[in-house]
């Protein structure tokens, strides 16, 4: 029996450009994606269920996004990640 709360999670990020009604102070340039907007932090369990998002500027590094990603999860009664 599977538990209801799950015990391994995946972090990823997608680069998304951003329109140019959007305006320069909440988007910026990701060098290694070459896009000009936002990115999205994504966790979720192994069979790919959205578990948390947050959104950043496109210039935000994986490694500084996922901290915050994993404490707003966490923060949440009965969470218990054993493997990210």
């Amino acid at each position: 029996m599977r538990n209801a709360e799950p015990s391994v999670g995946i972090i990823d990020s997608q680069a998304v450009d951003a329109s140019e009604a959007v305006g320069e102070d909440s988007r910026r340039y990701d060098n290694g994606k070459s896009r000009d907007g936002h990115k999205r932090h994504i966790l979720t369990d192994t069979e790919g269920l959205l578990l948390e998002v947050t959104l950043t500027t496109a210039d935000v590094h994986d490694s500084k996004a996922a901290p915050a990603l994993l404490e707003t999860f966490m923060d949440q009664p009965g969470r218990l990640l054993k493997l990210v």
